[in-house]
């Protein structure tokens, strides 16, 4: 491709092609979303539950959380092998997983058939949801990262969204195809992504990783509506080639997300990983994963209003996304990541005493505070919690650390998904108040240990957790530096110095390399 030519992805560069990009990443966290949905109604569907012999909450539980369990072992596989593979390919072959996972659950006849489905399908999106924030984040303009991520992330709900009111849909027909059909429906998502992913750029960050330059470079032109050659362009590749050079001077290898090694690997990993912690701690998926089991055997409802209520929550809870599409950017991480645990503590406070006092009115009110809660969490934690690893680790540790992360996600997705039926059996209510006590115990972690990533160049945060004055700064100065916006400037200044410098030094070397060949080319 000519250097003047602005390069395009099937017509599109700039922000309409970062469209693109999340666009294919919504689709992506639709079928997330879809997974988690589609298995709460079938939790109370006799025709469902008569094929595996009534199972009892313990086993009806395994059944849904065994898809977090394939997703746990996903995202492990990206942990130990995904660098080896592009954003793109890995995104693909996920996607290929589920499929299979998909045909395995429809066609099931027998309790064993039916897991291995549900950890298949599982694997493949464990794979994907690994990959594909880092993909929208390396891809998308730090002005707009976060706003990106919160309208993928409203996708998720589209999901959740779909799968209760399917559910709901085909409660009425008889049969098996009542619940075969729900388990067929997301090989439609994957066929979406594997007709769109292989026409768009692969990350400029992973290409330069790679050593690809001049892709990286096609790449990161279209990505910015320029030329390849443009100022703009070429500045932007100077500071991911400065961040990688940096990085590449320490040793690296897998272990190294639990090592410091100059860039404070282990804290920045550890911090992504409290993040998917905290998240599904929360208790966010018992309403996702749960939902008309919840309405139905905690609050008190018949099956046909749990479904009916579940589905409207999802609905409400589509509809709280939005606001974090301004939101995120506006107020930054930190405040929406406190404002949604201290929203969610109150929330699960309240649940817990309408609850434990009864009646009808009351478990009405505890449905109503249950639909706020999913208000608090999309605006805390939905979409915040899905970039922040991304933008808090390294590139050279952004995969892997990343996929830590996720592990951490699906680790305890699977705990709650598991642990809730029978905590809603033996302890009623008291199971809303260990979910208060983790989201009020949320605040100040993040308060004193998450430090301000909002809008700030990816490689630029390098620099937050670099030495001052001879010495590692604590993590807790990281975050009074990240909230000072002259410090957050000056960072970003010294970004572009060091990378010019750094560009300046390795053409002279190029250059003197270069005539030192062409004399002794003269000599012989």
């Amino acid at each position: 491709m000519s250097p003047t030519k602005s390069p395009t992805f099937v017509g599109l560069k700039g922000q309409s092609l970062i469209y693109a990009v999340t666009f294919t990443c919504s689709i992506g966290f639709l079928l997330f979303g879809y997974d988690l949905g589609f298995m709460g109604g079938l939790t109370t569907s006799p025709t469902f539950l008569e094929v595996f012999g009534d199972p009892e909450a313990s086993l009806l539980a395994f059944l849904v959380s065994s898809y977090e369990v394939g997703a746990l072992l996903g995202a492990f596989f990206q942990f130990v092998m995904g660098d080896r593979f592009g954003r793109r390919p890995n995104n693909m072959a996920g996607a290929v997983i589920v499929s299979i996972g998909a045909i395995l659950q429809a066609s099931t006849f027998s309790l064993e058939q039916f897991l291995i489905g549900r950890i298949v399908a599982g694997f493949g999106l464990g794979i994907m949801t690994t990959v594909i924030p880092i993909w929208l984040s390396e891809c998308s303009m730090p002005e707009s990262r976060g706003r990106m991520m919160a309208m993928q992330l409203s996708n998720l709900i589209v999901g959740l969204i779909l799968a209760n009111w399917l559910d709901y849909g085909m409660d009425t027909y008889p049969g098996s195809i009542q619940w075969r059909f729900p388990c067929a429906f997301q090989i439609i998502f994957c066929c979406i992504t594997l007709a769109c992913m292989p026409f768009l750029p692969e990350s400029p960050r992973y290409l330069c990783a790679r050593g690809e330059i001049s892709q990286a470079r096609i790449s990161l032109a279209a990505l910015r509506a320029r030329f390849p050659d443009d100022p703009v362009v070429v500045e932007e590749l100077k500071e991911i080639q400065f961040a990688l050079s940096v990085e590449a001077e320490e040793q690296g290898s897998w272990s190294d997300v639990f090592k410091d090694n100059g860039i404070s690997g282990f804290s920045r990993m550890a911090i992504g990983f409290a993040a998917n912690f905290f998240q599904q701690m929360s208790g966010c998926n018992v309403m996702s994963s749960l939902g008309p089991y919840v309405f139905e055997d905690s609050i008190g409802m018949s099956r046909h209003n749990a479904m009916l209520v579940s589905g409207g929550l999802q609905v409400w809870y589509f509809l709280s996304s939005l606001f974090p599409w301004y939101a995120i950017e506006k107020f930054g991480r930190r405040p929406l990541f406190m404002i949604g645990s201290a929203g969610m503590g109150v929330c699960m406070t309240l649940s817990a005493i309408f609850v434990g006092i009864g009646g009808q009115n009351l478990g009405y009110g505890a449905a109503v505070v249950l639909y706020l809660f999913q208000s608090f969490f999309t605006l805390g934690w939905q979409s915040n919690m899905w970039i922040y690893p991304s933008e808090i680790l390294p590139l050279r540790l952004r995969l892997r650390g990343g996929a830590l992360a996720v592990v951490s996600q699906w680790m305890f997705t699977f705990l709650v998904v598991e642990i809730t039926p029978v905590m809603i059996t033996n302890i009623g209510y008291k199971c809303y108040v260990v979910f208060a006590i983790i989201n009020f115990a949320t605040i100040p972690l993040v308060y004193f240990t998450f430090p301000e990533t909002s809008k700030m160049p990816l490689e630029a945060i390098d620099l937050f957790f670099a030495d001052r004055d001879g010495k590692r700064p604590s993590l807790w100065r990281v975050v009074k530096d990240s909230l000072d916006k002259e410090f957050v400037a000056g960072v970003e200044r010294q970004l572009q110095e060091r990378a010019t410098i750094r560009a300046e030094k390795n053409d002279e070397t190029c250059t003197s390399e270069h005539k030192t060949g062409h004399l002794e080319l003269e000599n012989a």
